[in-house]
């Protein structure tokens, strides 16, 4: 049994590359085969390991020098130069990584769909669960995976998804309630909706919640609520004055938090951090994990701070909700609240023995999000989806 992962570009960075790295190291684990196709090729190799037995087949080749060899002819080279100037047609633009698409990743991308002719084909962003779902060989198991709720998605998306969701075989959601959210959607159809969770490995080490730091990771958006958490964090300083506040990221909000700091007279506690390829190393050298988003269907860095005994304080979103016991592991705060938001984080920074307590259940508690669990959820979508498809 083949499985083949379809993804933008798994020598980046971010929580879909590092969940499709994991799921895929545990498939060559089990001794399926497994392909990774990337749209691109950003580096000589990926960010995260992964088995010596996955093959990887990148469609773009974007690293500098890379666009031609020296023996391209002119003609290629000038059909080429043409097609990369001419927006894409297969993606929806409402996708946040549209502007990296063009005409000829569509023709490389729907011919490679279209020479899949057996196994697994796993897609990871909506427009490439669509185009499986349109494109993709009758023989071929199409199992798309969606990161965000239903109503997160742009309403021309919306469409899409409501339209040709229906022709895949399997849906996986990160959450319960986006389970119940994709059913109603697609009531009627007959593709089949789980619930998986992204997962990871739990490192050895443990954070000693001793250092005076609280951390955030990700985008500089508005969605991620980073002007929330820094509102909030200059309300700890003045109690603490000793505790710093690190965000670790790169977006398009960058300068105005930049701001915001300077106007709450913040910038010797609260730090702007380029993005890390090593935010493990960076909780274990940390004491709290806030998470302030507006919206976050999963909140893979929750799992990650849990793994090294880091507690977290976090809005009541969709995902966090699923993730955190509240009181038990970490503090779920009222959505969009900054008081409450600055309480939590003063109620761990003030308690030591309560911080060092929830990062210990922490530590426990996230078990449920290694493959030992999540991995058995796999099998069994593998084997009803064979099981119906022999039908």
């Amino acid at each position: 049994m083949k499985i083949t992962f379809l993804v933008y570009n798994i020598y980046g960075m971010g929580g879909t590359v590092r969940t499709v790295a994991n799921t895929a190291n545990y498939f060559a684990s089990k001794d399926y085969k497994v392909e990774i196709i990337s749209i691109r090729r950003t580096s000589e190799t990926p960010l995260f390991i992964l088995d010596p037995k996955i093959k990887l087949t990148p469609l773009f080749d974007a690293r500098r020098g890379m666009l031609f060899t020296k023996n391209t002819p002119g003609y290629k080279r000038f059909l080429k130069q043409m097609l990369l100037k001419m927006p894409s047609f297969l993606m929806d633009k409402s996708e946040d990584l549209y502007q990296m698409f063009n005409l000829f990743i569509d023709l490389k991308l729907l011919s490679v769909i279209k020479k899949i002719s057996s196994g697994v084909l796993i897609t990871t962003i909506p427009s490439f669960n669509i185009l499986s779902a349109k494109y993709s060989n009758q023989n071929v198991i199409k199992i798309g995976q969606e990161h965000k709720f239903f109503e997160a998605h742009d309403e021309s998306l919306q469409r899409k998804i409501k339209k040709y969701y229906r022709k895949l075989d399997g849906l996986t959601c990160l959450t319960s309630a986006d389970k119940a959210d994709y059913e109603g959607v697609l009531s009627g159809s007959q593709v089949k909706i789980y619930k998986i969770e992204n997962a990871t490995h739990i490192p050895e080490e443990t954070a000693e919640l001793d250092k005076k730091v609280v951390i955030a990771a990700g985008r500089y958006s508005y969605e991620k609520g980073y002007d929330l958490l820094i509102e909030a964090f200059s309300k700890v300083i003045s109690k603490h004055p000793d505790w710093k506040l690190k965000i670790f990221g790169v977006g398009s909000e960058g300068e105005a938090y930049r701001n915001l700091i300077f106007d709450l007279k913040a910038y010797n506690n609260i730090y702007l951090m380029p993005k890390t390829d090593n935010i493990i190393k960076e909780m274990i050298n940390s004491s709290i994990y806030a998470l302030s988003s507006r919206r976050e269907s999963f909140g893979m860095v929750l799992i990650e701070a849990m793994s090294v005994g880091v507690p977290c304080v976090s809005f009541a979103c969709t995902g966090p909700k699923e993730v955190i016991l509240d009181k038990v592991d970490g503090l779920l705060i009222e959505e969009g609240d900054v008081e409450k938001l600055a309480e939590g984080l003063l109620t761990l920074i003030e308690n030591d023995t309560l911080r060092k307590g929830m990062g210990k259940n922490a530590k426990e508690n996230v078990e449920r999000y290694t493959f030992n669990v999540v991995g058995g959820k796999w099998e069994r979508l593998i084997k009803e989806q064979l099981k119906l498809k022999s039908v």
